[in-house]
């Protein structure tokens, strides 16, 4: 029972191996499922003869079968079962291991239950979201046909530049249901399996008006749009869209909605208030870093919202009807950012190390609340109050920026942190990340493979665990302010760079010094930044001067970037893929046993010099005045000392004061 009476609740780590095993299941889930779907869509393409043999012959019979190919059925039958064999493997080991520990009366019999209980539930969430995601009538259209097709569906991001040449700009939806009726119609070809991309575009605007004829689906798709129908995107309104949905080559998205058609973009409904009013925002705030140089309009948004300026496609509300038009309609036309000062500025930036500064992060939440709280501080607010002033900003500041996985991550554990306050417990960020994990891999598991939430959640454990230690070191040899930076800069870098080493096989070698110079200038231009955002829409001028002030900050980070980040030996080549994550950890372990049996040398040397051995005098170790009294030296800080002795002077030169 020694153990319980040294726990200690700032340093709780009881979650820590939960979270863990729940997003390996989760992971391994999505994995196992991907890899025998692929292997039973193989299969059945060579077992089926053509794709109309899974079609039934009227509108009615397509809508009761789900749109559910023979082909959808065994992938889904066969990955189903090859995770359920996964799932009793894993549970049958775990079972094991807890036997094991109870019989033993192994204190952490506890924590295996905990981590067979979520174990069980990160595998049976994602393999239901994946059954569910594949038979999906619009992933099983991708599939199986490919071809243009009508769909109504919500836009749930901003509209930003294409990564295809091809068009110009590219927002994700969520599909609201997608129009099966033109196959129906065309019976015999379909039942040849000689459906032809005539045949079903010419059926398509004669199935949008058949009732019924619009099968439900909740499937994420990418839209790709050319530049006239981008400015009639908006995040947050719903659409009737015509194109070619296909499976998506790359990218987290399952699906491509190429937009394409004579009318191919009709408004059904109008987006929310609040998500008119936050496009409007940061629509001005846009409209007013354009006047900036080229490298305060690609970092200025970077640095506040998590977008770069060159990502932005520009929009304005028309007058009339409440249309919109896109730069072409407005009075004069900003000359574009250059394209290859942009895609090299941001290469350097990458190369350097800093190119997290591009991503909302929990410090843009972390800046907002701190002055959230001392406001409240200063004028006597209440503890539950505060909190929920605190969990109000964390909202507000999540719907302004741009909508990443960092930022879902930033807002959980923060709204789990003003709880804590509101309820006077100290906030404990291992334990806050644990649950921020555990809570958002249940309610989506996909995010078990988002690089974003990966990289943000490896950050934040990495500075929770090492950043104190690494801190407490480096303080022995370098001034306070540094020493908290590099060990910061340290702690985060601990867990992500394996995870970087996945999506891009090279190694920043100058990422530390790099972010050493341009962390005293972060904090400014995000606050600086962040002012500009929230009166861009009412007092244009002075957010062109707060966003002016900002791209100073952002200017150091340029030159240093473009500094450290150009030449060839900044960044080293690594292995790819999960060999090189491996041996990235692997070379992490070996640097830290290093440094740990370093400095436990150093330390042995220095007992033996100063006399604290084995055989060293008692009574010099006893000695408080010797300088080889174990421990850390017990005094007051520095301004202390200075203040006392300050008003000792005073004191001594007029004594009639006293």
């Amino acid at each position: 029972m020694d153990w319980m009476l040294r726990e200690q609740g700032s340093r709780d780590w009881r979650l820590l191996p939960v979270a863990l095993t729940m997003w390996a299941a989760s992971l391994a889930a999505h994995l196992l499922f991907d890899r025998w779907s692929a292997a039973a869509e193989s299969m059945a393409s060579g077992m089926v003869g053509g794709v109309g043999a899974s079609v039934n012959g009227s509108g009615e019979a397509i809508r009761n079968a789900g749109m559910t190919p023979s082909l959808g059925n065994t992938g889904a039958a066969v990955a189903g079962v090859a995770v359920r064999a996964m799932s009793v493997a894993i549970a049958v080991l775990l079972l094991a291991m807890l036997g094991v520990a109870l019989r033993s009366r192994i204190r952490w019999s506890g924590t295996v239950a905990v981590c067979l209980a979520v174990a069980c539930i990160g595998g049976i969430t994602a393999t239901a979201s994946d059954i569910m995601a594949w038979r999906d009538p619009a992933s099983i259209w991708a599939r199986t046909y490919g071809r243009t097709t009508q769909v109504s569906a919500t836009v749930t991001a901003p509209v930003v530049a294409s990564d295809q040449r091809e068009y110009d700009c590219q927002a994700d939806a969520r599909l609201d249901g997608i129009i099966a009726g033109n196959l129906a119609m065309d019976v015999p070809s379909a039942r040849n399996g000689t459906a032809t991309a005539a045949n079903v575009g010419a059926h398509t605007d004669d199935a949008a008006g058949l009732p019924g004829t619009m099968l439900k689906s909740n499937a994420k798709v990418r839209v790709y749009a050319e530049e006239r129908y981008c400015a009639k995107l908006n995040r947050g309104a719903v659409y009737h869209l015509t194109g070619t949905l296909e499976q998506a080559e790359y990218g987290r998205m399952p699906l491509w909605l190429l937009i394409e058609g004579e009318e191919p973009v009709i408004r059904v409904k109008g987006p929310p208030w609040h998500r008119a009013a936050v496009e409007h925002m940061q629509r001005s705030f846009f409209h007013v870093t354009e006047r900036l140089s080229d490298q305060g309009r690609v970092l200025v948004p970077g640095l506040t919202m998590g977008v770069l300026g060159q990502d932005y496609v520009n929009v304005t509300t028309d007058s009339t009807g409440g249309a919109t038009t896109g730069e072409t309609g407005m009075e004069h036309r900003t000359a574009a950012v250059n394209e290859t000062y942009a895609n090299t500025l941001e290469d350097r930036f990458r190369r350097s190390g800093i190119m997290h500064l591009m991503a909302v992060s929990g410090g843009h939440f972390v800046l907002l609340a701190d002055m959230v709280r001392r406001l409240c501080m200063r004028f006597l607010v209440g503890r539950k109050l505060s909190a929920s002033l605190m969990a109000f900003v964390y909202v507000l500041l999540a719907l302004l920026m741009f909508p990443g996985d960092s930022v879902t991550r930033a807002l959980v554990m923060g709204l789990l942190g003003a709880a804590a306050y509101g309820i006077g417990r100290r906030t404990q960020s291992l334990s806050a990340l644990s649950w921020t994990v555990i809570g958002v891999l249940v309610l989506d598991p996909d995010m078990s493979q988002s690089y974003g939430f990966a990289l943000s959640s490896a950050a934040v454990l990495g500075i929770v665990l090492f950043a104190g230690v690494l801190g407490g070191i480096l303080v022995k040899l370098l001034p306070e302010s540094i020493a908290q930076m590099t060990a910061m800069t340290v702690g985060a870098q601990a867990f992500t760079l394996p995870i970087q080493i996945l999506m891009e096989p090279e190694l920043p070698l100058l990422s530390v010094p790099a972010n050493l110079l341009v962390s005293p200038f972060v904090g400014f231009a995000t606050v600086t930044g962040l002012m500009a955002l929230a009166c861009a829409w009412c007092v244009p001028w002075l957010a062109g001067m707060l966003a002016w002030v900002a791209s100073l900050g952002t200017l150091v980070m340029e030159r240093v970037a473009m500094r450290l980040g150009g030449g060839e030996w900044t960044a080293l080549p690594w292995p790819d893929g999960v060999t090189g994550a491996l041996l990235m950890l692997l070379a992490e372990c070996g640097l830290a046993m290093i440094a740990v049996m370093t400095a436990r040398f150093v330390r042995y040397r220095l007992t033996q010099d100063t006399g604290l051995g084995v055989n060293a005098n008692a009574s010099t170790a006893l000695e408080p005045d010797m300088d080889g009294v174990p421990g850390e030296r017990f005094g007051s800080a520095r301004r202390v000392r200075m203040t006392l002795w300050w008003q000792e002077t005073l004191r001594l030169l007029h004594p009639a004061k006293d």
